[in-house]
């Protein structure tokens, strides 16, 4: 900061460099100042508290005319009183600038020692602020750790009692899924032989209704060799289903175990694919003729695998008894087609195709699932599909997929290798 220094008196007349002057607060605040006055009174009128205000030099002359060292007093904390004679005030010129040059110098690091020290004051303001505002976000925080902690003691205690029934209750779920597993388990497989059985029993009531009336005609002396001989080639026809289909009540057994994880206990057998398909079929024979639905076959004679026929047998009639179930429901006739072709890679592809109501987009990708059924609490099991799935995956070791879109029927291509490797 930068003084201006001016030379003032009120005694006339003033000396060389003094400016005569009427004192004012202007000439007393200016600057640092050298006032030469008759008396302090005369500035008290002017700055009541210039002794505080003012900075520099106050001069009174005295009378005498002879040399004399000044006589100096602090009047204030920038402010002097020097008394000299008058005759030397010319001669003091240099001396009086040399000591308001100290006194500005005095003046600048005072102002920039007060300057500091209202720094340090605020310095000190603010960071008692920050202290404040740091031990209450303190307090705060360790009264919110003491509540999460409390909060967190309580959690783990009621983490604890859950898991505690959590487990309780998997376990009581698992048992009642085992148990409702094993009640549907037993309710496909009875499903599953249901219809062997069935059909067995039904040509078993076409043979004893045949029996009876042979027996009337015979009572009645109405006999002829014609009707014997029908008679008994209905015999025939009729124990080749029956055999047939307890043979197959027998294979689905024995297979069914096979499905649950004791496949390949047996070594594969050599056969012919045509027949195979062909006793499918045949022993069905009493279901499709009830309605008006007919089986196509196209399979090469020639066509050999070495694999486990009562497995494919299985996988055949649980697709012949799906169409007559779900493809043909409400409909009074239908169209299967069951084709075989050898492929390239010493596979063969066998398709069983059917021209029934389709399946829904939705169900489409549930068919395989275990007891997956639309007909729960009308006989439907959710296991046919389902064994059809493992059959020929686990035992046949080849791969099933599926086609349908509502209305434009259902194909099933199931791709199987010509010689069935024995799981392991």
């Amino acid at each position: 900061m930068e003084h201006t220094s001016q030379f003032y008196s009120t005694v006339d007349p003033a000396p060389p460099g003094f400016q005569p002057v009427r004192l004012s607060k202007r000439h007393l605040l200016g600057g640092t100042v050298v006032v030469l006055v008759q008396s302090l009174e005369e500035l008290r009128v002017v700055l009541p508290d210039f002794e505080q205000r003012m900075r520099g030099v106050v001069l009174l002359r005295s009378a005498e005319s002879s040399p004399q060292p000044p006589a100096d007093q602090a009047l204030g904390p920038l402010l002097w009183l020097l008394t000299m004679p008058a005759a030397h005030l010319d001669e003091m010129q240099e001396w009086l600038t040399g000591l308001l040059s100290a006194i500005d110098r005095a003046c600048t690091h005072e102002e920039a020692q007060r300057v500091a020290l209202l720094d340090n004051d605020r310095l000190s303001f603010e960071l008692g602020r920050v202290r404040e505002d740091y031990n209450r976000v303190t307090s705060k925080l360790q009264k919110q750790v003491k509540e999460l902690t409390e909060a967190k003691a309580l959690l783990e205690s009621w983490n604890e009692q859950l898991e505690v029934k959590v487990n309780e209750r998997t376990a009581e779920l698992a048992r009642s899924r085992k148990l409702a597993n094993l009640g549907s388990l037993m309710a496909g497989f009875a499903h599953e032989l249901n219809t062997p059985l069935g059909n067995a029993l039904l040509s078993g009531t076409t043979l004893g209704d045949e029996a009876q009336r042979l027996e009337a005609d015979l009572a009645g002396q109405r006999l002829k060799r014609a009707e014997l001989e029908s008679f008994l080639q209905i015999c025939r026809e009729t124990m080749d289903v029956i055999q047939r289909n307890l043979r197959r009540a027998a294979d689905l057994i024995h297979h069914f175990k096979h499905a649950e994880g004791e496949a390949g206990s047996e070594p594969p057998q050599r056969f012919s694919l045509a027949e195979v398909v062909e006793d499918a079929v045949t022993s069905f024979g009493p279901s499709l003729r009830a309605g008006e639905y007919r089986v196509q076959v196209d399979v090469p004679a020639t066509l050999e695998l070495e694999s486990y026929p009562g497995a494919l047998v299985q996988v055949l009639s649980n697709l012949l008894n799906n169409a007559l179930r779900h493809a043909f429901e409400s409909q009074s006739s239908g169209l299967i087609t069951i084709t075989a072709q050898h492929r390239a890679d010493d596979a063969v592809l066998l398709q069983f195709t059917d021209n029934g109501r389709g399946i829904p987009s939705g169900q489409l990708d549930k068919i395989f699932d275990p007891f997956y059924t639309t007909k729960l609490g009308q006989g439907g099991s959710g296991i046919g599909l389902y064994l059809v799935y493992k059959l020929v995956y686990r035992v046949l070791c080849g791969t099933v997929h599926v086609w349908s879109e509502p209305g434009q029927g259902t194909r099933f291509e199931i791709i199987l290798p010509r010689r069935a490797l024995p799981s392991q």
